[in-house]
Formats: C-alpha cells, sequence, structure tokens
C-alpha cells in the first residue's frame, strides 16, 4: 500500500510543480522577466519547494527516523538530479547539438560546487549553525548575478494559464498569483504524506532512513526539475533547461543544508558522503564536457558509469 501511496505523491508533487511553473511563465511574460532568471531562479525555486520542504517537515517531526530522512533527501535531491539531469542533457547535446558553442556560462555552476564541497568540508569542522550565513550569502550572490548578468526578455510565444481552461477570462495577472499560492499551500501536505510513506518502506524493506530517503524521496522531489530540463529542452530552450537544473542544485545545495546545519549536528554518514561525492563528480563531468575539455560521449559514459555504481551502492 504504501508504494502505492508514494506513487500517488509522486503523481501529485508533479501536478503540482506544472500548475506552479505554468503560473510562473505567464508571469514571467506578462512581466517581461528574462528567460533566464526564469529558468534559473524563479523556475527552480518554485520546483525546489519540495526538497526545501521534505527536511523542514523532517526536522519538525524531531524524531531520530525523520532526522535521518531529512538528512538523506538533502544529499539524495543534488545526486539524482545531477546524475540523471545532467546525464540527460548530455544526451540532448550529444543527438542535437554536436557543435555547440558558448552553451552555457559555467560560473553559475562554481556556486554549487562550492556551497556543497563546503557543506562536506563542514562534517569535520566544530561550527555548524553559525556556517549557515555562508550558505545563505552564496545563494544570495547567485540571485544578484543571474538578475545582473540576464538581457532584457525576448518576445515569446504565451503560454496559456491553466485556470483559464475553465473559462475564466482577464485578470490574468492575479489568476496567476493564485494559482501559485494555492499550490504553495497544498504542497506541505502532500510531502508530510511522503515522508510517512518513506518511514514506513524503510520499515517494510529493512532498510535505514537513510537509504530510504537516498533512493524513494528524489524520485519525487527531483521530478519538477526534471520535467522542466525535458520540455524546455525539446522546445529548443537548451539554455533554459540547463539553467533550471543548474539553479535548483544551488539551492539545494545552500538552503536545504542550512536546515540540516541548524536542525541537525551535522554529522553525515558515509553513505550520504558518497552520495555527495558522486554528485560532485557528475557534475564535473558535465562541466568539462560543454566546455569541450571532455568529449561528450565520454562524458555520457562516465555518467552512466556513476549510475551504476550508485544503484550498485545502494542495492
Amino acid at each position: 500500500m504504501d508504494f502505492i501511496l508514494i506513487l500517488v505523491y509522486m503523481l501529485l508533487i508533479y501536478g503540482l510543480a506544472e500548475l506552479i511553473v505554468n503560473a510562473i511563465d505567464v508571469l514571467a511574460h506578462e512581466l517581461k522577466i528574462p528567460e533566464g532568471v526564469t529558468s534559473s531562479v524563479i523556475a527552480s525555486l518554485v520546483t525546489t519547494l519540495p526538497e526545501f520542504l521534505v527536511p523542514l517537515i523532517s526536522f519538525l517531526k524531531g524524531s531520530k527516523e525523520t532526522l535521518h530522512i531529512g538528512l538523506g533527501s538533502i544529499f539524495g535531491g543534488p545526486m539524482f538530479l545531477s546524475m540523471f539531469g545532467f546525464g540527460f542533457m548530455l544526451l540532448t547535446i550529444e543527438a542535437k547539438y554536436k557543435k555547440f558553442k558558448d552553451l552555457y556560462d559555467l560560473t553559475n555552476i562554481l556556486f554549487f560546487l562550492l556551497a556543497f564541497n563546503v557543506a562536506i568540508l563542514l562534517n569535520f569542522l566544530p561550527f555548524k549553525k553559525p556556517s549557515v550565513a555562508v550558505f545563505l550569502l552564496i545563494y544570495g550572490y547567485f540571485i544578484y548575478i543571474q538578475f545582473k548578468s540576464q538581457k532584457p526578455a525576448n518576445e515569446q510565444e504565451k503560454e496559456k494559464l491553466f485556470f483559464s481552461k475553465f473559462g475564466i477570462k482577464g485578470y490574468t495577472k492575479t489568476l496567476a498569483v493564485i494559482q501559485g499560492l494555492l499550490v504553495v499551500i497544498a504542497l506541505p501536505f502532500v510531502i508530510d504524506g511522503l515522508v510517512l510513506s518513506i518511514q514506513n518502506i524503510s520499515h517494510i524493506l529493512g532498510w535505514n532512513s537513510y537509504k530510504s530517503a537516498l533512493v524513494f524521496s528524489p524520485l519525487a522531489t527531483e521530478l519538477p526539475e526534471l520535467s522542466n530540463a525535458f520540455i524546455w529542452a525539446r522546445k529548443g530552450r537548451l539554455k533554459s533547461s540547463i539553467g533550471n537544473i543548474v539553479g535548483s542544485l544551488v539551492f539545494q545545495s545552500c538552503m536545504p543544508v542550512s536546515l540540516g546545519l541548524w536542525f541537525t549536528d551535522w554529522h553525515i554518514p558515509n553513505m550520504l558522503m558518497i552520495g555527495g561525492f558522486l554528485s560532485i563528480l557528475s557534475t564535473l563531468t558535465f562541466s568539462l564536457s560543454i566546455s569541450k575539455a571532455l568529449n561528450v560521449r565520454i562524458g555520457i559514459i562516465i555518467i552512466l558509469f556513476i549510475i551504476v555504481l550508485y544503484f550498485l551502492y545502494i542495492l
């Protein structure tokens, strides 16, 4: 039954993410916000709500098991997204964009690598809570850079607001805000159910909470980002696709990590530490591939190898 519930929660999270991203896209068009800001900041912020809420709700519950689920989701999310997200992007580039040039600003990826490496390093250092300020500053500066470096918005095809399908006309901005707020209100309840199901599954399989959170939580929480990457890549908006993945990774390496530093003693078990290293390795492989320091096909093979290692280690 819990397996079915996890599937239901995954579908609900996907549906809610589609609604809120739809609202953001419509608002961005109405307010003429640059596409890069929309994908790297706004869309990544709303699609990473699950990644922020899973550890927050887990930590607020206060039990040892839910603390483990919270920590597992903090490391599981970036690991899952970097492996499958960047792996998908390299496959897309190899299939459609073999003669690419200046595909993406790699400076943005450095924000994730910096924050995530610092997060791992803090496992061996005594000061945890004061370090939260460092991560808030990193993410704040990332947002500043995105707004500063983006060019004015180009005219693009306007997306139709979901609420407009019910025959409601006019008041587009107001309806988009209402649509987004309804999703924000509903999402914590869905996440809470997901956390409970993960707990139950860990008991059924005899897995500890860390392993369950590494496997099941990212399947749900990373689905919106992967969906966006697929949709934008299909439309030929490759920079937006990469930008959403990178923006989400920067957020996940700063905000959920800050929750972990504040609510826990931040002692990272080996299983999560390995997950962190796999995430960093996948990101470096992608960065080297799109900078042409590494052949794209070799990059794909390396990430596929990392994914196989991940599943062998977990199972």
